[in-house]
């Protein structure tokens, strides 16, 4: 259904429709700013062996929950089912699956950590929360301000954004080595899972990935892993390239769904990487 005329001149002169860029390094910096705090509430107290993701998390979940509930925006910024995907397409999440199954190999070959049953229900808090609010940022809000410039520029933008935030990890002790290898990890996620948002308009497979992903990560005792890390990223290579020689051809498959001058999506025409 088309939104009237007031519904659109009203959404033109949001703030995120003109000024998109001031929107996003507003989020980032919200971002940054939540977590840097955790941070420093952890070093204070001398907690330092948590991690600041769920002080930081949980905050910016409930905000970020009580915008989308006020302002019924939940279908706008991707909470919307896939009843309207034709059948074939659920192939294109098949990588992600593959993901998943590689991750769970791992563990079989390498071992599961060994973790309380309390430890347990921590982890799937945790990865459920990240889940959330990652998605939630980078392909809800910022994907979706950002196709009014485009989908190839919302895509390679939220996407390196997704990547370097996890520069952060730096603040948590990781190594930097370890460091380079996420982000190109998740600048892989990030592709593959904004192609297929521009292509489908959901979150919730997206999510549910994400959710899974993280929560069998957890779980690894050998996390890191040379031949199982290269099986994920040819998996997500291979995903990124078939959705984007797809996305190019056919656009978004997804009812209604594409890029409008208001700051999100909107009905009209499908989106395309050549725009």
């Amino acid at each position: 259904m088309k939104p009237s005329q007031n519904h659109e001149a009203v959404q033109k002169t949001g703030f995120t429709g003109r000024r998109p860029i001031l929107a996003i390094v507003l989020i980032e910096v919200a971002l940054f700013l939540a977590l840097f705090s955790a941070g420093a509430y952890l070093t204070m107290n001398e907690l330092t062996d948590q991690s600041p993701v769920p002080y930081a998390f949980v905050p910016f979940a409930i905000v970020l929950a009580a915008y989308l509930l006020l302002h019924k925006r939940w279908q706008r910024y991707g909470f919307r089912s896939m009843a309207g995907v034709p059948r074939r397409e659920l192939l294109f999440y098949l990588p992600l699956v593959i993901d998943i199954l590689v991750v769970l190999t791992n563990g079989i070959v390498n071992g599961f950590e060994f973790v309380s049953t309390s430890h347990v229900l921590y982890l799937l808090f945790l990865a459920l929360l990240v889940a959330f609010v990652e998605e939630t940022i980078y392909r809800g809000l910022i994907l979706n301000i950002l196709l009014q410039k485009g989908a190839r520029t919302a895509v390679i933008v939220s996407s390196l954004l997704f990547s370097l935030t996890h520069l952060l990890n730096l603040m948590g002790g990781q190594d930097l080595a370890a460091t380079l290898l996420q982000l190109l990890y998740a600048l892989l996620v990030g592709l593959s899972l904004s192609l297929l948002f521009v292509k489908h308009g959901s979150l919730l497979p997206l999510m549910a990935f994400h959710f899974l992903h993280d929560f069998t990560q957890f779980l690894v005792a050998d996390a890191e892993s040379v031949l199982f890390d290269s099986l994920v990223v040819a998996a997500l290579l291979f995903s990124c390239i078939w959705l984007i020689l797809d996305v190019r051809k056919n656009g978004s498959t997804r009812a209604g769904f594409s890029s409008d001058k208001s700051g999100g999506s909107a009905p009209g025409t499908k989106p395309t990487l050549s725009e």
